[in-house]
């Protein structure tokens, strides 16, 4: 990505090193070693000019291999050697994905290749729980001989299924934002303005409790973050906007995470 005075991966704006290339000065950041055009933005893989700016998250490990977003940036996409990743940003509204390395930056040779997916832990587990499953078939009684089968046995399965359903404990204390946020956009289907759920999950700090808007001036606040980033409550963006955050508090009360309405002045 060319034309700007900072580096467009990290924002380096000092630790810079120019060199003649082509007609126009080529900047290699010597921080990270992105590499642009000083001339007309033009794109590291093709060099085309078709570029469009997506949020993408920043984000870094703060607890062991948890990830947390530390702010946001607007990453260059060419629509040519980016498409299938800016295709997707703008087809589900969706910030692009904070390991993605937009070859706009860094060309298809200086891209770093991406990590192997480790095997989940969770494959490995799985197969005692298999062999374990039929553990509690044991108890059911012999069907009794009959020349028709009974579907009593079925029957009694389904029923104890229900009640293990059932019997699932709610959550003993209130989530913290970031889980909150994610279960919120995994009731709404894909119908929530997940940017706006993003950033409000920013502005109260993904690690806390969602109590943080239980405390006293939380409704003024919020308001005021409102305000400030859609101030056009009439335009479609803003809209969408505060219709998903209005959902979203109403769908943590209905849970029990909230004892207040700290979207009253957002209604």
């Amino acid at each position: 990505m060319a034309g700007i005075a900072q580096c467009p991966s990290c924002g380096e704006d000092e630790d810079l090193r120019g060199e003649p290339s082509d007609g126009d000065i080529k900047i290699t950041c010597l921080r990270c070693e992105a590499q642009w055009m000083r001339g007309a933005p033009r794109c590291a893989g093709c060099g085309g000019t078709d570029i469009v700016q997506r949020p993408q998250a920043m984000t870094r490990h703060s607890r062991g291999t948890q990830l947390s977003i530390i702010g946001w940036r607007e990453l260059p996409l060419c629509r040519v050697c980016d498409a299938e990743a800016l295709e997707t940003s703008i087809a589900e509204n969706l910030p692009v994905p904070s390991d993605y390395v937009a070859i706009c930056l860094l060309g298809l040779e200086d891209r770093p290749a991406a990590p192997p997916q480790p095997r989940p832990m969770a494959d490995e587990s799985a197969e005692p729980a298999k062999a374990a499953a039929p553990e509690p078939a044991a108890p059911e009684p012999a069907p009794a001989p009959a020349p028709a089968p009974n579907p009593a046995p079925a029957k009694r399965r389904t029923a104890a299924r229900t009640r293990t359903g059932r019997a699932k404990p709610a959550p003993s204390r209130v989530p913290t934002v970031r889980q909150a946020v994610a279960a919120f956009l995994a009731e709404s289907s894909g119908t929530a303005d997940a940017t706006a759920m993003l950033l409000l999950g920013t502005h109260l700090g993904s690690y806390n409790r969602l109590t943080v808007l239980d405390e006293a001036g939380a409704a003024d606040r919020l308001t005021e973050w409102c305000d400030g980033h859609w101030p056009d409550r009439g335009g479609d963006t803003a809209g969408r906007a505060l219709d998903t955050i209005r959902r979203a508090v109403d769908f943590w009360g209905a849970r029990g995470w909230l004892t207040t309405d700290p979207a009253a002045g957002i209604r």
